[in-house]
């Protein structure tokens, strides 16, 4: 019986150990702007037009401020202490909204999750054509 009590006490302390180093390693809202910038960057530019793909990591570089903000407006983080999910809206046009109206800008939906200090996207979803032009 005192050898069950053990195990029991150690797999008890091995769950708790495993819960505090989540809820310690779980990223903040500012490691998930840097990250989902960087996927910006590295991936999101391979899906908009030819016609400005060349200068999109130029512009994110030149633009990172202002589309951090843009991309945690466009996204809700569900916090639970040892993790966190965050549900993005991305499309290009909410990131530059200037852009010209005759360009087919591509628009996803994401579903990443945080946990042990890093972020992993489970779900993406490309959605219709951000394009809305009227017929």
């Amino acid at each position: 019986m005192k050898i069950a009590k053990l195990v029991g006490l150690a797999l008890g302390l091995g769950v708790i150990g495993v819960g505090a180093i989540m809820a310690v390693t779980n990223p903040d809202e500012s490691a998930f702007e840097d990250f989902a910038l960087e996927k910006v960057k590295t991936e999101g530019c391979k899906e908009v037009p030819e016609i400005v793909r060349s200068q999109c990591p130029k512009f994110i570089q030149d633009n990172q401020t202002q589309l951090k903000a843009a991309l945690m407006r466009n996204t809700e983080r569900e916090n639970y202490g040892l993790f966190s999910i965050y549900r993005t809206n991305l499309s290009v046009r909410s990131l530059v909204p200037d852009l010209p109206a005759f360009l087919d800008l591509p628009a996803f939906e994401l579903e990443t999750i945080a946990l042990f200090g890093k972020f992993y996207i489970y779900e993406a979803q490309q959605q219709p054509s951000d394009n809305r032009t009227s017929k």
